[in-house]
């Protein structure tokens, strides 16, 4: 046990467990009939029974009419089983041709671009979207204390007012 991590022996010592390692088969028996005779019986056994014996035989539907009623059942969750996985597969392929178009269509843009132009495009579309974001929390009244986009890293202008941009 002196191999094991620290979080596992303390698990392992949990009265809990020691208590399930020291219980014998006997011992379970006992506390399920326990359990059986203290409320399996009374609460589900016994109402069903009284309520299985109080119809009449003329009102319990007869085999057929039940058996014919799990086969319809069956059969309509094996159908509605079978749309779904079609529609799951139709939108997963959906799903898979976008990432895959876009992968393609982004090394198709840098191949045709270069990298250094692409990766100015990138800084480019990297700053727009942390000055909408800076803009929103900004107008927004987030506290001082919370998370500011930008902060530490030199891309912001130090101000929290109106700063005169593309919404002011």
């Amino acid at each position: 046990m002196d191999l094991l991590p620290e979080n596992l022996q303390s698990f392992l010592q949990h009265p809990t467990i020691s208590f399930l390692r020291n219980t014998t088969q006997g011992q379970v028996t006992a506390q399920l009939a326990n359990l059986r005779s203290a409320y399996v019986q009374p609460y589900i056994i016994d109402p069903l029974s009284t309520f299985l014996t109080s119809t009449s035989a003329a009102a319990m539907p007869d085999l057929l009419s039940v058996f014919m009623l799990v086969v319809i059942l069956f059969i309509s969750l094996k159908i509605l089983d079978y749309a779904r996985r079609l529609v799951m597969f139709w939108v997963m392929l959906a799903f898979r041709l976008v990432f895959w178009g876009s992968l393609i269509g982004l090394g198709l843009y840098v191949y045709q671009v270069g990298v250094e132009n692409a990766g100015r495009d990138l800084g480019w579309l990297w700053g727009v979207t942390m000055g909408f974001v800076e803009d929103f929390h900004t107008r927004s009244g987030s506290p001082a204390g919370g998370w500011v986009p930008g902060a530490g890293s030199g891309s912001g202008s130090g101000k929290q007012g109106n700063r005169g941009g593309f919404w002011g």
